[in-house]
């Protein structure tokens, strides 16, 4: 079980190099990855490791709590998707501009191939001051493209988008 910083290390990293864009604070691909979780379980035939339980996942600004997150690797250890899920699961980062930048939902998957994340389940996500809330919300995390609806159309996506000039800072 040597493997376990192998897979939680150098993984992770991978992951966190290929997000950074304007959603992501460039700095916290070089800061060490912190992980505490109840249980651990690593399956190197099917190449996955399992945290569970009160999951905190912490790297530089990023900070992520579930009760899950789940990493399926290729045969080559490089990670091809992650999967985080919780009641809500959430994740917080600061973006290059020192501005918040955070995720809510039930389940939180992120594609790395695509450089997709998508969340789904009472879907929060929050750049700064401006909000959008769904059922699912996807994000290119390259590209900044966001989409968001629901599965049947019953739920009304909403998004509050500040004015630019207002800061949010009420200063006189």
């Amino acid at each position: 079980m040597v493997r376990v910083n192998r897979f939680s290390l150098v993984l992770l990293l991978s992951l966190f190099c290929h997000t950074q864009t304007g959603l992501a604070l460039s700095t916290d691909r070089e800061q060490p990855i912190n992980i505490h979780a109840d249980k651990l379980d690593i399956d190197d035939i099917k190449n996955i490791s399992t945290y569970q339980g009160n999951v905190e996942m912490q790297q530089g600004s990023l900070h992520i709590k579930a009760d899950t997150i789940v990493f399926h690797f290729s045969e080559q250890n490089d990670l091809q998707r992650l999967e985080i899920a919780g009641s809500p699961a959430t994740l917080n980062q600061l973006n290059d501009k020192n501005e918040p930048v955070s995720g809510t939902a039930r389940h939180i998957i992120y594609t790395d191939n695509l450089l997709l994340l998508k969340l789904n389940g009472a879907a929060r996500f929050q750049n700064n001051a401006d909000t959008i809330e769904s059922e699912w919300i996807t994000i290119n995390t390259q590209t900044e493209a966001l989409k968001a609806g629901s599965i049947k159309g019953e739920n009304r996506v909403h998004m509050l988008i500040q004015p630019k000039n207002s800061g949010n800072n009420n200063k006189k």
